[in-house]
Order: C-alpha cells, then sequence, then structure tokens
C-alpha cells in the first residue's frame, strides 16, 4: 500500500507539511510506503494549455511535475495539503491541480485512489474556508474518480501553529495509521 504527500505551500516545514508529515507518518507505522513531495521548493510550472498531454498521457513539460507523475502510480492514498491564500487554495496547489489535467486524456489516474484534504489558514473561523474543502474533493471526485475520505483543517495557525497543536498532530497521525490498517485489511480480505 502507497500513501503518497503532496505539500503545496510554499514553506516546506510549516503549518500545512507537518501534518500532511503526521497522516504519512501513521501509515508507515502500519507497514505503508510513503512518499511526499514540498512543492514549496519544488519547480512546476503552469499549465500551458497546449494538449500534448491528450497524445502522451502526461504532461510535456520537464518540471517538477514529472516526479509526481511518477509516484502517483500505485498510489492508494493522497495526502493533499494546501494553505489558504485570499479566499482559495495556494498557487502551488492550483498548479499541482491544473497540472493533473494530463490525466484527462488518458485512463492512466490510479484506479481506487482515496484521498486526504489538508487545509491550514490564520482566520479563527472553523468553518470558514468549507467552501474551499468542497472545491478540492469536487476537482479530485468529479476529474479522477478519487473519493475524499477525510479532511483535516487547521485555522487561526498564526495564533496557536500546527507545531502547538498536538491534539492535531496526533488525529492527522492516528488518520494515516487508521486509513493504512483498513488498507491492508482491505487487501488480506481480496487474497482470500
Amino acid at each position: 500500500m502507497k500513501f503518497l504527500g503532496i505539500v503545496c505551500s510554499p514553506r516546506v516545514k510549516g503549518n500545512t507539511a507537518l501534518l500532511v508529515e503526521a497522516v504519512l507518518d501513521g501509515a508507515r507505522k502500519r507497514g505503508a510506503e510513503t512518499d511526499i513531495f514540498y512543492c514549496g521548493s519544488l519547480k512546476i510550472n503552469p499549465c500551458l494549455a497546449c494538449n500534448k498531454c491528450e497524445t502522451l498521457g502526461r504532461c510535456a513539460q520537464g518540471d517538477d511535475m514529472q516526479g509526481i507523475y511518477d509516484s502517483m502510480r500505485g498510489t492508494d492514498v493522497i495526502a493533499f495539503g494546501t494553505p489558504i491564500y485570499h479566499d482559495h487554495v495556494s498557487a502551488q496547489a492550483k498548479a499541482v491541480t491544473d497540472r493533473l489535467y494530463a490525466y484527462e486524456w488518458k485512463d492512466s489516474f490510479p484506479k481506487g485512489a482515496k484521498a486526504v484534504i489538508i487545509i491550514t489558514y490564520e482566520w479563527d473561523n472553523p468553518s470558514g474556508y468549507d467552501g474551499v474543502l468542497e472545491w478540492i474533493k469536487g476537482t479530485f471526485e468529479r476529474y479522477y474518480g478519487v473519493e475524499t475520505v477525510a479532511t483535516l483543517k487547521a485555522c487561526n495557525t498564526t495564533k496557536m501553529p500546527v507545531a502547538r497543536r498536538p491534539d492535531l498532530l496526533r488525529e492527522a497521525e492516528d488518520l494515516g495509521s487508521k486509513l493504512a490498517l483498513g488498507l491492508r485489511k482491505a487487501g488480506s480480505a481480496e487474497t482470500r
């Protein structure tokens, strides 16, 4: 079983990264293979709308998105995290979701993949960006058939950074552990 973390924050050790890492830590403790990409330290260009992916089955741009495409193969769970900037996903998250467009032309997105969506933001309203969560969930479901099985939100992160919230980090780790355990049990049942 494989978990893929995509941290769509310019801060590679910020609030979003800590939560994605915690989900992967929980999964790894249950035997999952994990891979993580910190988009803030990668070069991921915006989509060029060239439609070369229609014939290639993946984006023609030779940037760091190619590593995400490679890691996506065989992935069971995608832990997708983004901070909220100016009332929506980060520029890095938008670039990644736009570049996943390459999967629309070839039926190559991992079948049965699940998603954990993580958002972090400064506003102290716990439900303030539920609309953004729904947008991300809808994008994964509508275009790639990916079911979102869990969401995590961290609000008020300026006053209460994730690093000072052990309860939230434990919740994220427990989530990864439970998902990996469920996948392992499902895999065992299929082989019987």
